[in-house]
């Protein structure tokens, strides 16, 4: 949850963790202690979700007295609702009769109110005594604003500032608190009411049980400085991230709305993300000095500030001010505004790519590649093909749904050559095997999981292990996506497939695409909700996470970003044989959100703000999760693997996820450090693939020499896309052998 890692516990309750980073060369981890952790003084007693929605999330937590089937009135227990928002710099907790309690895996160093009077002169005054000399006082230096609780002698003719009148170990009554914590990170604290507090090195709780909202904020700045010199560097900077903070505190999400939609009016099309808050108030005079109510203040990523579209909705802050990071995503902005607007524009490849063959060889060559690859081994017919949906192996979703990418494919191409009885023969397997999944006669059916809202395979009904972990929500994108493209060329082929299967492709489709709202006018049967909205979409990150409800210590993960688009990229294929432009746009939509992310967060040019140095020398990630980043995979450290599941299945959609100049750095990258040896051919063609972006006759040359290919894919379909890579001079390069 950007800019913080949450884990919420009986026995912590509400843990926020900045994360600290630690960088080898393969791998990033942000670690995920309890920086500033919120609870009850007596403890957790039980915790839940009330609501969530596309980018926020509120959790009940109740104390010890209460839970949620207790008889006790609601009134009379320890309720806090905690306001949980992608991208917010603050946490917000709705706190209701409770004792509130701050504590830290490090401990809490000093708690200071901070006494915030607008213009005041006794600011002014206290701004006037310097950094210097607070330090000798160091419980107040540490309280990080230039000046403030500084305990001057009134006999030297400076100001005994109020925050000072009472003991350290107790602070207030005040709205807003400074906390340090001993590993350096500093916190603002705000109170919608007057509260004191009572603290020492493990705990800071509440004097009285209070009801109103508690909003807690990191200054980014100054945490994570241990010593005074570092402090005093960068104290003007610390006091104005903090007075931002102050400003803009009262103004906090209660909900949000993810609204997609396109603009088909211009010949270049666009398509549009709009994120839109709900937003609550603290008071109309929660500090004084801040009359006027604020507006909300959020943090974007960098493939929002990319698309965003600047008007007078949003605003910014001048450079450098409030430098969180994102999480494993570089560097955030700051930006005010209850409404982004993204804009992206959307792709014309549909079936094909753009570039035609025009080399009668290379179609020579791939018309013979072609009949090698639909023909069927000796005495077999094309209804054998479907033996695969029975093999007690390979009858899961995703053996089955590469299978039928692959003769989708197939059929594709060959109707594209004008190679009527390849199409024919490559369609009568496609359908052998699709028939027997539409009909459940295949040896694992596909059933409706009513606990989650969606397809699960029998057999892992039982063991969520199986198949991947489908009935888990595992990888759904990347089997179903498959399928989902099979479905497209097959209704292409042939216009009955949809009228005899309508309900059960849709039901493939909504399991992973579904709009949520609305209808389509070919969906008979289907209810959208009975499927979570677009289920491994992160409309907030950008791209995809592919480990559904697997429990992960590092948060969710996702592995090949290319099957996550090829998955997008197939149902808009889909909705265009369906003749349903809005799902269609919805779909195209999905897609560019996620192949902008895959260029920024699993390509890493020498130009990257993203990653370290020394990381991003492997260009490409293996496997992008929510606290950790890694260059391997999860089946082998191999680069060919790390750069080949990022490939893989390649389409005409490929064409738009690898950069030139990208590819340009990759290919000296790979010359000189791929290991042949650690893969075969099955692997290795696949980097020919993009080898082909910027250097195709050398990748044709290469890949007619190589041996069998993946399984979700043919010899053909990546002769065929070598050959229709366009003509690229690229000036001072020369490839290397």
């Amino acid at each position: 949850m950007t800019p913080y890692a949450v884990m919420v516990t009986p026995k912590v309750g509400v843990a926020l963790s900045y994360g600290a980073l630690s960088e080898t060369n393969s791998s990033l981890t942000l670690s995920a202690s309890t920086d500033f952790g919120f609870t009850f003084k007596n403890g957790l007693n039980d915790r839940y979700v009330l609501s969530h929605d596309d980018l926020t999330m509120t959790m009940r937590l109740t104390g010890k007295s209460q839970s949620r089937n207790s008889l006790i009135p609601l009134a009379q227990s320890e309720v806090i609702d905690v306001l949980f928002a992608r991208g917010c710099p603050y946490v917000t907790f709705r706190v209701d009769n409770a004792f509130p309690k701050i504590h830290s895996d490090f401990g809490i160093d000093t708690m200071v109110a901070s006494v915030r009077s607008g213009h005041s002169n006794d600011e002014k005054t206290v701004d006037n005594i310097t950094i210097r000399e607070c330090a000798a006082y160091p419980a107040c230096a540490a309280a990080d604003l230039k000046g403030f609780c500084c305990p001057m002698s009134k006999e030297k003719g400076n100001i005994f500032h109020p925050c000072c009148s009472t003991p350290l170990a107790t602070q207030g009554p005040a709205k807003v608190f400074n906390v340090k914590m001993k590993n350096g990170y500093y916190w603002r604290v705000y109170s919608s009411i007057e509260t004191e507090w009572i603290w020492d090195q493990d705990q800071a709780i509440t004097t009285e049980p209070i009801t109103g909202i508690i909003r807690v904020a990191l200054v980014p700045d100054a945490s994570g400085l241990s010593s005074t010199a570092a402090l005093i560097k960068t104290s003007k900077k610390n006091l104005t991230d903090s007075r931002l903070l102050d400003i803009h505190a009262a103004a906090y999400p209660t909900s949000a709305n993810v609204r997609l939609e396109a603009d088909r009016s211009k010949n270049v099309q666009f398509g549009y993300i709009n994120f839109e808050w709900s937003v609550a108030y603290m008071g109309n005079n929660f500090l004084q000095g801040y009359e006027i109510l604020p507006p909300l203040l959020m943090l974007a990523l960098e493939h929002h500030t990319q698309t965003l579209v600047i008007d007078s909705t949003v605003g910014f802050f001048p450079a450098g001010s409030l430098d969180y990071r994102g999480g494993l995503k570089g560097p955030a902005t700051a930006i005010i505004g209850s409404a982004w607007k993204m804009k992206e524009e959307l792709t014309s490849i549909d079936w094909l790519p753009p570039n035609p063959i025009t080399d009668p060889e290379k179609l020579d060559a791939i018309k013979k590649q072609l009949i090698i690859d639909t023909t069927r081994p000796a005495g077999e017919t094309d209804k054998d093909a479907a033996w695969i949906a029975y093999d007690d192996w390979f009858q899961n979703p995703y053996w089955n749904g590469k299978e039928v990418g692959r003769l989708a494919t197939l059929a594709l191409i060959a109707e594209n050559l004008g190679f009527e009885d390849r199409k024919i023969t490559a369609n009568n397997q496609l359908r052998a095997i699709l028939d027997l999944w539409m009909t459940a006669k295949n040896g694992d059916p596909l059933v409706y999981d009513a606990t989650y809202g969606g397809l699960s395979t029998s057999h892992g009904m039982d063991n969520h292990d199986l198949d991947f972990g489908f009935s888990f929500y595992n990888d759904h994108h990347f089997m179903l996506g498959y399928f989902l493209y099979a479905f497209a060329v097959a209704i292409k082929l042939d216009a009955s497939f949809a009228a005899t299967y309508r309900t059960e492709i849709f039901a493939f489709l909504y399991d992973v695409t579904n709009p949520g709202v609305g209808a389509s006018l070919y969906e008979p049967g289907i209810d959208r909700a009975a499927f979570p909205r677009a289920r491994h979409k992160d409309f907030y990150e950008g791209h995809s996470w592919a480990s559904g409800i697997f429990f992960m210590g590092q948060g969710k993960a996702q592995e090949s970003s290319s099957e996550a688009i090829n998955c997008y990229y197939a149902a808009y294929l889909l909705a265009l044989a369906l003749g349903d432009i809005e799902l269609a746009d919805w779909n195209r939509i999905l897609l560019a959100m996620e192949i902008r992310a895959t260029r920024l967060y699993y390509h890493m040019p020498k130009s990257t703000l993203i990653y370290p140095k020394d990381f991003a020398a492997n260009k490409v990630t293996g496997v992008l999760g929510a606290l950790s980043v890694q260059s391997t995979t999860w089946f082998g450290p191999s680069t060919a693997f790390s750069h080949g599941i990022q490939i893989l299945p390649v389409t005409p959609i490929t064409e738009l996820v690898w950069d030139p100049s990208f590819v340009l750095e990759d290919m000296k990258y790979l010359n000189k450090n791929l290991d042949r040896d650690s893969c075969d051919d099955t692997w290795l063609a696949f980097i020919e693939c993009e080898r082909a972006v910027v250097h195709p006759e050398t990748a044709w040359q290469n890949l007619l020499a190589m041996g069998p290919t993946d399984t979700g894919t043919t010899k053909t379909a990546l002769l065929y896309w070598v050959a229709t890579r366009p003509s690229i001079v690229h000036k001072h390069d020369k490839e290397t052998p």
